[in-house]
């Protein structure tokens, strides 16, 4: 069953509220949730949520509150998260959705249409949906996804990312989503010159901010945040502008923009580990220092998707993070690399054995494997 929109007057108790769609506030959706009591939809009223999004699949069974009960906070952090394998197929549903709309504005753009807004912001809340129930779980399949348009992997990748970033600093979902949509255009004008692709970056922003204010919803923040992601902090990049001038959307964006083309599985030999060592030698010149060491902590030292070696030979795919041991995450084993032979597949928790540590990134393809029979 799909999601439904429920203006607050018709929200009820028991409610599963995935995010808040319009507010005259700030209220953040850390976990989606329950709403339990009236006085947890009153308090939501209050804030000035106006309209949210529900999942009608989920729903509490009736019961007596007691008088004096806490009103439940949305914000809850202990909120339950979703289980890998209940999110893969929304996930999976949500990226290739994602795929689609990309290669739609992508066209548009070469036609020199205007961009469909309705669309974007649909993909941009259907990411921001997925992370916010297990983002592990979006970030291991567009990881392990592979697309012959290299530009369209290029900007979906970008866009999970920054669902990811602008959700870890506990940004209004309006500004989550607007830079997701950042981040799903921001190298839009390369679509009208395939010269772009060999380029440096900011060659092609003239033709991705014209492509965008064709539609005025997009010549806003969101062009400025494009316009400015090849800039950096000390002065150089383009344009040259200073360090107090560089908003912090374009800051994410550079960082999410250069992360990603350093580990693209497909055009990179660098592993997660060493180009988040890279990106940290380009602070604080280049890269906002602050920004960088939180945007590593959200998506992982060995981020999902991820092929592992470990100490003892094993090469596994990372599944899930540990937020309290980054360098100990969840994997499932399949392959012994000295061996070189198939393993029954297991999953294994890092965090909790002592046994197993690992050793280093590896590129299955030099064993001749594919990670999607994996997973």
């Amino acid at each position: 069953m799909a999601y439904q929109e429920v203006h607050i007057a018709d929200l009820q108790p028991g409610s599963y509220v995935v995010q808040v769609l319009q507010q005259t506030g700030d209220v953040i959706v850390k976990h989606a949730g329950w709403v339990r009591t009236p006085a947890a939809i009153e308090q939501l009223r209050r804030k000035g949520v106006q309209v949210v999004l529900t999942d009608p699949e989920k729903k509490l069974e009736e019961t007596k509150a007691s008088p004096a009960a806490e009103p439940t906070n949305i914000d809850d952090e202990n909120s339950s998260r979703a289980l890998f394998s209940d999110e893969w197929p929304k996930a999976e549903r949500a990226l290739v959705q994602t795929q689609k709309v990309q290669r739609q504005m992508l066209d548009a753009v070469r036609h020199n249409n205007m961009i469909d807004l309705t669309l974007v912001h649909e993909v941009s809340a259907g990411l921001a949906d997925s992370i916010a129930r297990n983002q592990d779980v979006l970030l291991c399949l567009n990881r392990i996804a592979e697309q012959s348009d290299s530009l369209l992997q290029h900007s979906i990748s970008c866009a999970v990312y920054m669902a990811a970033f602008a959700r870890h600093l506990n940004m209004p979902t309006h500004k989550v989503q607007s830079l997701i949509t950042a981040a799903l255009l921001h190298d839009i004008g390369k679509a009208l010159n395939p010269d772009y692709l060999q380029a440096e970056d900011y060659m092609a922003i003239p033709a991705s901010l014209n492509a965008l204010q064709k539609t005025a919803n997009l010549a806003g923040e969101i062009s400025l945040w494009i316009s400015q992601h090849c800039a950096h902090l000390d002065g150089s990049g383009s344009p040259k502008i200073s360090a107090g001038q560089i908003e912090k959307g374009s800051r994410m964006l550079a960082i999410v923009n250069n992360y990603e083309k350093l580990t693209s599985p497909q055009h990179s030999k660098l592993g997660p580990l060493a180009a988040s060592r890279l990106l940290l030698e380009r602070t604080p010149h280049k890269l906002d220092a602050e920004l960088l060491q939180l945007f590593i902590k959200c998506i992982g030292i060995y981020p999902p998707g991820s092929v592992v070696k470990l100490t003892s030979g094993k090469l596994a795919l990372v599944l899930e993070n540990s937020a309290k041991k980054p360098l100990l995450p969840k994997v499932k084993i399949f392959y012994h690399s000295a061996h070189q032979h198939h393993l029954p597949a297991r999953i294994l928790d890092l965090s909790r054995q002592q046994e197993e540590q690992i050793d280093s990134c590896v590129d299955l393809k030099k064993y001749g494997l594919d990670v999607r029979n994996y997973i």
